[in-house]
């Protein structure tokens, strides 16, 4: 269970309650947005591979690791979307 004072959790990710929320791999992550450098709540670092697994918001805002997302995705009341469609043109430019 999430303790109220979980030292991840902070007043700038009030944002992200009751977003939908993609999942993706660290590689689609350093190919297609490139802005997004480690996980909003804890600070890991997201790495080029794609044993790491990754959720995101549809705006690309941020992302969330995987430990995070498992243990706020009730609190944040967050939607789980499929990953197929994720629009990575609102990322950086693909290349």
């Amino acid at each position: 269970m999430i303790e109220k004072d979980d030292w991840r959790l902070r007043d700038d990710v009030e944002y992200l309650k009751n977003k939908e929320i993609n999942p993706t791999d660290g590689e689609e992550i350093t190919q297609y947005a490139k802005h997004l450098k480690k996980c909003i709540f804890c600070w890991e670092e997201v790495q080029d591979t794609p044993h790491q697994w990754w959720f995101i918001p549809e705006d690309l805002s941020c992302c969330i690791c995987e430990e995070c997302y498992n243990d706020f995705k009730e609190l944040f009341n967050w939607k789980e979307l499929d990953g197929y469609d994720i629009e990575w043109s609102q990322g950086d430019v693909k290349g």
